[in-house]
């Protein structure tokens, strides 16, 4: 700490020493507008990689202090992957502030070529200052306007939207064939109906007694899939089953999800009957 101390001390001194007219070689100092790119509610913030055309987003460019010196121009582009060998031009010309710019899913492709699940797109803006000196936003070599200077309360230099596997559950409604069933009430290759509940909501019967659907709630930003505890039927009448009616619960962990691009429901689930717990057993049904 006392190194840092005497080290900060001594930089202070020697900038304070020197001086502009010591030495004319010094270059003049010129104030660089700082960007501010925001995605707008309630237009889309991801791409859905199964209809990434769908796509339709809304963001703002706009600068972090308006009573500095404003830019000659923004030019807003946009990097495929993390890649600025890849950067393509979305809007040029931007000298209103704020201003408000709609990116499709269409505009992309257009620039970009396809998009897959898991690409990333970087949006961002070039600072062209009332000199013409320009600051690339995504330079080939080191970071864009230079380190940290987005951390500003509440600044953002740069937005990124990411083509993702949205839930549809239009798309879950119909024929699914089983991976895997651990419990054995089906066998791989047989085929279950998943009916769709609404947007939500899935979904599906076990073959047994007294049958009753199993309803899979989803959530459709973590694709996360839960079953709150129910019952399901039971598997005969005593003696022959003495347990009387069976439920079913998810357990907590990483195999309650669906998978939209791959069509996949995974659950992993509890069953009870009154006197106690069988355990947990794993379904996979995938979409015919």
């Amino acid at each position: 700490m006392k190194k840092i101390i005497a080290y900060s001390s001594f930089l202070l001194l020697a900038f304070i020493g020197c001086r502009k007219d010591d030495n004319p070689m010094l270059p003049t100092l010129e104030r660089v507008p700082l960007p501010l790119v925001l995605k707008v509610a309630g237009t889309d913030q991801v791409i859905s990689a199964t209809d990434p055309t769908s796509f339709n987003a809304k963001f703002t460019v706009d600068v972090y202090f308006h009573e500095d010196a404003p830019p000659q121009k923004f030019d807003v582009v946009a990097i495929k992957n993390g890649d600025p060998g890849t950067v393509k031009v979305v809007q040029d010309n931007v000298t209103t502030f704020p201003t408000t710019i709609t990116l499709t899913g269409q505009k992309l492709i257009d620039l970009f070529g396809p998009i897959h699940v898991d690409d990333n797109f970087d949006i961002s803006v070039d600072i062209t200052t009332q000199s013409g000196k320009k600051y690339l936003a995504f330079p080939s070599v080191g970071v864009g306007y230079g380190s940290n200077v987005a951390i500003q309360p509440g600044g953002s230099t740069s937005i990124r939207y990411t083509a993702v596997c949205q839930f549809d559950a239009d798309s879950y409604n119909g024929n699914f064939v089983v991976q895997l069933d651990e419990i054995g009430n089906f066998n791989p290759g047989d085929v279950v109906p998943i009916t769709k509940v609404d947007e939500t909501h899935l979904s599906f019967e076990y073959p047994v007694f007294d049958a009753k659907p199993i309803v899979v709630t989803i959530d459709p930003v973590t694709n996360i899939a839960t079953v709150a505890k129910q019952v399901y039927g039971n598997y005969g009448t005593p003696p022959a089953w003495p347990y009387g009616d069976v439920s079913v619960q998810s357990v907590a962990g990483n195999d309650n999800f669906v998978a939209p691009c791959q069509g996949v429901l995974s659950l992993n689930l509890e069953h009870t009957v009154s006197a106690g717990s069988f355990g947990a057993f794993k379904i996979v049904l995938k979409k015919q």
